[in-house]
């Protein structure tokens, strides 16, 4: 990663760096299934930082389910069973503090 100008915290240079079990996030993900066009447009709506793991959830999710190719349908009904819909939460920067 960069540097983030937002964030106060200077690493100690002397410090074991810690490796990273997952290394989806923030990874490139090569589809590895059929991709609608929608679905893909929507899915590059998704920051990049986080992009590849909900690739890689949404073809696992589509193959346990019995499906090869990635749909706007398909998206939604992997959408509806989440806890929240992030789609409709804005980030906590975008907020209005009064609220």
């Amino acid at each position: 990663m960069g540097p983030d100008d937002s964030c106060i915290h200077t690493p100690n240079p002397d410090a074991a760096k810690i490796e990273s079990k997952d290394t989806t996030y923030g990874a490139p993900v090569i589809p590895e299934l059929a991709w609608e066009p929608e679905a893909k447009a929507r899915m590059n709506r998704i920051p990049s930082f986080v992009r590849g793991v909900v690739i890689k959830r949404t073809e696992d999710y589509a193959r346990q389910h019995g499906h090869a190719l990635i749909t706007l349908a398909l998206l939604d009904e992997i959408r509806s069973g989440l806890p929240i819909d992030f789609s409709k939460k804005r980030p906590f920067f975008m907020r209005d503090p009064k609220n």
